[in-house]
């Protein structure tokens, strides 16, 4: 499902993507985040590109989007907050034909995982909303990825109608 962000839409999302980028300048990276393969130009665009993909899965989900912030200090708090409604997780790809990440930590969380891809071509203007799958699924129907994360290819993926 392709959706189209509004200009207001689009400028949250960029707005967000860099105060999350300034809250953890000095922040240490994940383990299993290799910067070396980044494809942005730097971590505020990369930022925009996460937070439009949560604001187009919102959208199509008619959920809410939190579009939360915190300083990186207070991330221990927050960390297993959804990014949209209830129990919603987006994880979003570089690449529009790259498969679900899922982690051992969403497990057991009730987590409802969904694939993004932010159009870089629109500056993540539209996003496609790829497809979902409850967290345990993925786990089950994923393929080893790397330490404690499994990726599921996107054609076992639940569609958006």
């Amino acid at each position: 499902m392709r959706v189209t962000l509004t200009q207001a839409e689009w400028e949250d999302a960029k707005r967000i993507g860099k105060e999350r980028t300034i809250q953890n300048e000095n922040s240490k990276d994940k383990a299993y985040y290799d910067r070396s393969r980044m494809v942005y130009e730097d971590d505020a665009v990369a930022g925009h590109a996460a937070a439009a993909a949560e604001c187009a899965v919102a959208k199509a989900t008619s959920r809410v989007w939190h579009a939360k912030v915190w300083p990186a200090a207070e991330h221990w708090r927050h960390k297993d907050e959804p990014d949209v409604g209830r129990n919603i997780e987006v994880r979003h790809v570089t690449q529009s034909h790259f498969g679900l990440v899922v982690r051992k930590k969403d497990l057991g969380s009730d987590k409802v995982l969904f694939l993004a891809y932010p159009d870089p071509e629109t500056d993540f203007r539209e996003v496609e909303v790829i497809g979902w799958m409850k967290a345990e699924d993925a786990w089950e129907k994923g393929e080893d990825a790397y330490e404690d994360s499994r990726r599921v290819r996107q054609s076992l993926l639940n569609r958006l109608p």
